[in-house]
């Protein structure tokens, strides 16, 4: 049996945290393929069974890491081989969270595919991953994470003037024009660009889109009744052709078969945060 269990943070961590996944498969069942998509969120993956598969879309093969660092993907980036025996605990970041909490600017880590966890954080992470896998219980392995989190508010960044800006940009789904925060930013469009560009790795622009996808997605998630058209609608697209043209360059499929591609790499827990 193919088992996900999802949560959102304590209070005190959802300006960093949108949500925790745990996830387990049996040594009988099946290998499942699922899409790894162009999201924002950092996520910090501790793998503490088998490892599992990624075919990227450049066609590079990848095994997973015992503890993993994905930053956002501006594109469609692979597709996850999810094998029997997966004993998994993932944290996903808010799009600024992980830079603010471990001083690691997004650019770092952007479009880069997955990072080996210690070549990132150092070497203590590891103890973190022990702690983890001393337990097999989700609302337990909960638990370690938010003591280590909550344990890491004290070195946290400030807020910069630009992660505000990103992090205006991806609550409002990308619906806001460019010039516009450039304006409030009190810069040229032009330096507005390039010092985004700087901090994360990717475009305000292209930032903006992959943010109204998700949404999209999420949101399809949380309300399978909800007509493709009527998201087309809700999220700002011009055409249901516009969407699909979307989901094609971000999902790697038109959106009803992304969706049924897609698996349970994203979940209601992320649509709620």
């Amino acid at each position: 049996m193919h088992t996900l269990k999802t949560a959102q943070p304590c209070k005190a961590l959802r300006p960093f945290v949108r949500a925790y996944a745990h996830r387990q498969t049996e040594r009988s069942d099946a290998v499942r393929i699922e899409l790894c998509p162009a999201q924002l969120e950092h996520i910090l993956h501790f793998e503490l069974g088998n490892r599992f598969d990624i075919w990227h879309s450049s066609g590079r093969h990848q095994i997973s890491d015992a503890i993993n660092v994905i930053g956002c993907h501006s594109t469609f980036a692979a597709y996850a081989e999810l094998k029997p025996g997966l004993d998994s605990f993932a944290i996903f970041f808010q799009p600024t969270g992980f830079w603010r909490l471990f001083n690691i600017s997004p650019c770092q880590l952007a479009n880069g595919g997955g990072f080996e966890g210690t070549s990132v954080l150092g070497s203590w992470i590891r103890t973190l991953w022990s702690e983890l896998g001393e337990s097999s219980s989700f609302e337990h392995r909960m638990r370690i994470a938010e003591q280590f989190l909550l344990s890491q508010l004290i070195k946290a960044k400030e807020v910069t003037a630009m992660s505000r800006v990103a992090q205006h940009l991806f609550h409002v789904h990308g619906s806001v024009p460019i010039a516009a925060l450039a304006q409030a930013s009190g810069l040229g469009l032009r330096q507005f660009e390039r010092r985004f560009q700087q901090d994360f790795g990717i475009s305000p622009k292209v930032f903006a889109r992959v943010a109204r996808f998700q949404a999209a997605v999420d949101t399809k998630i949380a309300q399978p009744s909800c007509r493709w058209v009527d998201i087309a609608h809700n999220f700002g697209y011009h055409d249901q052709m516009h969407m699909i043209h979307d989901f094609e360059k971000l999902g790697g499929e038109a959106p009803a078969k992304f969706l049924m591609q897609l698996g349970n790499m994203r979940f209601t827990a992320l649509s709620e945060s």
